[in-house]
């Protein structure tokens, strides 16, 4: 007598998961960047999503689609997965195609912090027409950290985001740094989220107030 087959049941692990929005931040509008699969909500934190620039405001006039930006999830809501700033950057292709010979290509590389407390590295760099000699560099290089470091000690994280992918603080970068040789183009080449200010502790009184 022939045996019977055993039937194997292989559990279709796509039918456990649940789709989440991914979200932008309220600066960037709350637009939806995509979604992700988890089959528990915990799993998505700390998930990272890529989007251009173009993408995320739907212009794709000038260099906005060479503008990349990694947004991080750190809160789950519901079907929503909500994202904060983790990295801003031009995409190397780009970069390779301002990149030409007998010229030179001056970056730089600080950590600022902005009026409430973030605390950033910024990549900068400059291209010039031709070939400048090693002390013009130097004081290129000294424009760009100088102007980068009194605008984020001047604005919040917010504005200084903008000013830096939107194009102002590389303009006045051009316009101050072009005085030393003249320059082909000047970028914010990238922006890294180092730290985050800390929540602001409750008063003891404020909370014994909350809690009676």
């Amino acid at each position: 007598m022939a045996r019977k087959k055993r039937v194997t049941r292989v559990k279709d692990k796509w039918a456990s998961k649940k789709w989440y929005t991914l979200i932008a931040p309220e600066y960037f509008g709350l637009a939806e960047l995509g979604e992700t699969p988890a089959d528990d909500p915990e799993k998505v934190i700390d998930r990272t999503v890529e989007v251009t620039l173009s993408e995320l405001t739907g212009d794709y006039s000038e260099q906005n689609p060479y503008k990349k930006l990694t947004f991080k999830v750190y809160r789950v809501a519901g079907d929503n997965a909500y994202t904060k700033f983790h990295r801003f950057e031009l995409v190397r292709e780009y970069i390779n195609s301002l990149t030409r010979r007998r010229t030179s290509k001056i970056e730089d590389v600080v950590d600022v912090t902005t009026t409430d407390g973030y605390k950033l590295r910024v990549k900068s760099v400059a291209f010039t027409v031709k070939r400048c000699q090693s002390s013009q560099k130097r004081a290129i290089r000294a424009i760009m950290r100088e102007i980068v470091t009194k605008r984020s000690s001047e604005l919040n994280f917010v504005q200084f985001l903008q000013e830096c992918i939107l194009g102002k603080v590389p303009a006045e970068i051009y316009k101050n740094a072009k005085k030393i040789y003249p320059l082909r183009r000047v970028e914010i080449r990238k922006i890294e989220l180092l730290a985050e200010p800390k929540p602001k502790e409750e008063a003891p009184a404020v909370a014994e107030a909350v809690a009676g």
